[in-house]
């Protein structure tokens, strides 16, 4: 994501930051381990100390978490339970019940047609037709990226499964939003 940008690239988005705020943004948005010095490059922080303190205090408020790097230094880790909280709970807090099932319908709408397209029941039967003698570079490329595709699909599903099965129960602790009278439908219907 940001491993790309030039310093020049990156120094609009730091113009109005402050030194921590760079590390937290940074930090917010890993998607793999990273150590304290590459977090203190991509956030244009000159000190390490204060990347380090702004790091720690991430993950003692739960933002972050701290791992084991294979170096046996510390690194910093996305905190994977939260964002999936968060994400599910924006789901819930900006769509109604029927948006949501909506989304599931669409999903398995292009999954069907996948399973169709290729003759197969499942992504895993999929997966074992890469292998298939007939089967050009192009052919093997375009299953592997359906493949891509379906397993987000399947994670997608799961977790617009989590927002219907707890909807009621999180609208009840944040009232007000959306059409209310969409919340008090059962989950069964």
């Amino acid at each position: 994501m940001r491993d790309g940008m030039t310093e020049r690239g990156l120094a609009p988005w730091t113009d109005d930051l402050s030194a921590r705020e760079r590390v937290r943004e940074i930090a917010t948005t890993l998607t793999e381990p990273r150590s304290v010095e590459w977090v203190r490059e991509e956030a244009q922080v000159s000190a390490w100390q204060t990347a380090k303190d702004e790091l720690e205090m991430l993950v003692e408020f739960g933002q972050i978490q701290a791992v084991d790097g294979d170096d046996g230094h510390t690194k910093y880790a996305p905190n994977y339970q939260l964002r999936y909280f968060t994400e599910l709970t924006e789901l819930i807090n900006t769509n109604t019940r029927a948006d949501l099932r909506e989304e599931v319908a669409a999903i398995q709408d292009d999954i069907d047609e996948w399973k169709a397209d290729f003759g197969v029941e499942s992504r895993d039967e999929l997966e074992s037709t890469l292998t298939d003698d007939d089967l050009d570079s192009t052919a093997i490329r375009d299953r592997n990226r359906v493949l891509r595709q379906w397993e987000r699909y399947e994670d997608n599903k799961r977790l617009l499964k989590h927002a219907l099965e707890l909807y009621d129960d999180a609208r009840e602790l944040y009232p007000g939003q959306n059409d209310p009278s969409d919340s008090s439908v059962s989950l069964s219907q």
